[in-house]
């Protein structure tokens, strides 16, 4: 009997808005795997943690021990490496210790090294909006850590973006790239436009609500408060084909 296809495990949070950055990376993987595609699974962990999640990953994992894998590739669908990409971690690591015999491998998260850095920089700038005119702002919104662990990244992020693109910008809607902050920098450079993308791999709701929502709270809604256009574009991470093809890469690397 021939040995069973690898298989690559991919892991978000939440059930909702992330179908299409899914889909970009399950391309991107096929396609680079060429004759011997993984099989690939998809695992959403709840929106709580404790041991219903745990349970399910474990059943998961059985099932794939039963079918004759002894070791798994694990991609999680996470921006940075903090608190939900390790709550991840450790729920992989309990149901790893229900189903002896069983081994993951996890991808490390997209903002984890200089060179993923680069590829992401390169990745957004190139698919940005086709109708944004010379001048225009662009805001990438991403989710942060109120606390701020997150801000090393996504400022990395937000000083590679801005050097190749000055009117490309990055905040969160936790931390210290704040949104207070964002707008200060936008009223002094006079921009009348701004096309608001989020830096996530969900388009649902921190996205259509706390990004672009209709309540007087959402950013869009405080931006045109003061005047500016604002045009939100609803796309995942995952769609992006650079940022999809290095997510690949790191999960055949496993």
């Amino acid at each position: 009997m021939s040995p069973p296809a690898s298989v690559v495990l991919l892991i978000s949070r939440g059930g909702t808005g992330v179908e299409a950055s899914l889909g970009g990376i399950e391309s991107a993987i096929l396609q680079q795997a060429g004759d011997h595609p993984p099989q690939l699974l998809r695992f959403s962990l709840p929106a709580g943690q404790g041991v219903d999640a745990r349970e399910a990953l474990a059943r998961v994992l059985s099932d794939l021990a039963m079918e004759g894998h002894a070791s798994i590739g694990v991609t999680g669908l996470f921006v940075v490496p903090g608190h939900e990409y390790h709550v991840m971690r450790r729920t992989l690591r309990a149901a790893c210790e229900a189903v002896p015999g069983i081994q993951v491998r996890v991808s490390p998260a997209l903002l984890s090294t200089c060179a993923s850095l680069e590829v992401v920089v390169k990745a957004l700038l190139e698919g940005l909006p086709t109708e944004r005119m010379p001048g225009e702002a662009v805001i990438f919104v991403g989710h942060g850590h109120r606390a701020g662990r997150c801000d090393l990244h996504y400022q990395a992020l937000a000083h590679g973006l801005n050097r190749v693109d000055p009117d490309v910008h990055l905040a969160c809607l936790g931390g210290g790239l704040s949104f207070t902050g964002l707008k200060s920098r936008l009223l002094s450079q006079g921009y009348r436009r701004a096309f608001l993308l989020p830096l996530m791999m969900s388009t649902a709701s921190h996205a259509r609500r706390d990004m672009a929502g209709p309540d007087p709270n959402s950013w869009q809604s405080r931006l045109e408060a003061v005047g500016m256009t604002c045009t939100p574009v609803f796309k995942g991470l995952g769609e992006y084909s650079g940022i999809a093809a290095w997510i690949a890469g790191q999960a055949l690397k496993n």
